[in-house]
């Protein structure tokens, strides 16, 4: 009897070890897809916050609305942004609002005179939870190697972003 009691507990002791099939399942739900107005979906790793289709560079993160007038800025300053650096830096939008029509986003990105990737669609809401986004706009800065290097709360003036890019180039 005792000899089964020892089978039975080495059995769970090393099953309740075993983390490999745990790690799957945290890794799978730390990805979060997001869609383009272009159609275009692009996968983010939370685990190593690495955007699918970033190609080695860094890249800010902007999540704003079109509800919000300071976040017209900020995408204009972005698109600023954009033109001084040009390919050493990758830039996306994320429109949070899920109801936002298609129209009204597409007429956003034409008045900010933005050529980046805009997203819409997807698994924003837990992008929102996992960096706990509650201003807008809301920037997230990350080095080639999906680091969080800053985040910046409400309207941020290009220059002090270009300066903290200017640090990782």
């Amino acid at each position: 009897m005792a000899r089964y009691i020892a089978i039975i507990f080495v059995l769970f002791f090393i099953s309740a070890c075993d983390k490999s099939n745990e790690e799957q399942i945290i890794i799978k739900e730390k990805k979060y897809s997001l869609m383009s107005l272009d159609s275009d979906e692009i996968t983010f790793n939370k685990k190593t916050n690495l955007l699918s289709q970033n190609h080695n560079k860094p890249y800010l993160l902007i999540f704003l609305s079109t509800w919000c007038e300071y976040c017209l800025g900020q995408a204009q300053h972005l698109a600023n942004i954009q033109e001084e650096f040009g390919d050493k830096v990758n830039i996306y939008g994320v429109f949070l609002d899920k109801d936002e029509k298609e129209e009204e986003l597409k007429k956003f990105v034409k008045q900010s005179n933005t050529r980046f990737k805009w997203f819409y669609k997807g698994d924003i809401a837990n992008l929102i939870d996992t960096y706990k986004i509650k201003t807008l706009p809301f920037i997230l800065f990350f080095d080639k190697n999906g680091n969080l290097v800053m985040s910046y709360n409400g309207i941020t003036p290009e220059e002090m972003i270009a300066f903290d890019i200017k640090k990782l180039i």
